[in-house]
C-alpha cells in the first residue's frame, strides 16, 4: 500500500502571513494536529498543536478572551512553524512513511507531488491501515504459538488451523528468544479459537495463549 492509497483529498493549509489565532482556530473547528504553511503556494513549513502549546499563556494568569491566550512576542506563523518539513509524496510506501513518522518522532507529513502539496498523511492514518492490514476491525481472534526456527513447524500449524476450518488473516511474530524460540500470533476469522488451540497443542506444540475477538 502507498501514501496515495489512504491521503485524503480535504487539504486545509495556511499561509506564512497568517496570525497564530487561525492556526489556532482552524485546528480546533477541524480536529487537526497539523497544518501545513504555504508561500506563493509553495510548501514552507508545518504547524503542528505542539507549536502552538509553546506560546500559550497559562490559562492562570489569562483574565481576558481566547484572542489574548498568545504571548504577544509571536503574531505570524511563520514565526513557529517547523520550516523545511519532512516530506513523501504519494507513491511512498506506507511503511516507509511509518518510518519517518517513528525515526523523527513527529506526527505528520506533507505529501508533495512535483513539487506541490497535494495531502497530509498522518500517525492516524497510519495507525488505523495497520490495524486493518492486521484484521483488528474485523471480528478476529488470535492463537499465540511458540515456534522455533524450523519453517516446516510454522507451515504444520497453518495447515493445522486450516484443517480445523479457520482462515488467517495475518501472522505476527515476536524476536527469537536465547533458545531460538519465537512467539507467532495467528489472527484467525473463527470465534472458535480454543478447539484449534487445543488441535495445535495436540500436535505437539506450545500454546501460549489465545484471545477471543
Amino acid at each position: 500500500m502507498i501514501v496515495k492509497d489512504i491521503i485524503s483529498n480535504k487539504l486545509i493549509t495556511l499561509t506564512v502571513s497568517d496570525d497564530i489565532k487561525k492556526a489556532f482556530e482552524l485546528m480546533k473547528i477541524n480536529k487537526i494536529r497539523h497544518i501545513p504553511v504555504l508561500d506563493g503556494g509553495k510548501l514552507v513549513g508545518i504547524i503542528t498543536n505542539a507549536d502552538l502549546r509553546q506560546v500559550l499563556v497559562p490559562l492562570e494568569s489569562n483574565k481576558t478572551k481566547e484572542a489574548s491566550l498568545f504571548t504577544s512576542k509571536f503574531s505570524t506563523v511563520y514565526q513557529i512553524m517547523t520550516k523545511d518539513p519532512i516530506t513523501v509524496s504519494p507513491q511512498t510506501d506506507i511503511e516507509k512513511a511509518a518510518m519517518l513518522l517513528q525515526k523523527n518522532k513527529i506526527g505528520g507529513l506533507p505529501v508533495v507531488e512535483k513539487g506541490k502539496l497535494v495531502g497530509m498523511i498522518t500517525e492516524t492514518d497510519i495507525f488505523g491501515v495497520f490495524i486493518e492490514m492486521m484484521g483488528v476491525i474485523k471480528y478476529s481472534s488470535r492463537v499465540d504459538v511458540v515456534l522455533g526456527e524450523d519453517p516446516e513447524a510454522f507451515q504444520h500449524v497453518s495447515k493445522l488451523i486450516k484443517e480445523n476450518g479457520a482462515d488467517i488473516i495475518s501472522v505476527g511474530m515476536s524476536s527469537f528468544n536465547d533458545k531460538g524460540k519465537r512467539v507467532y500470533y495467528f489472527r484467525l476469522d473463527t470465534d472458535d479459537i480454543d478447539r484449534i488451540a487445543g488441535s495445535i497443542e495436540d500436535n505437539g506444540y506450545e500454546v501460549q495463549s489465545v484471545v477471543t475477538g
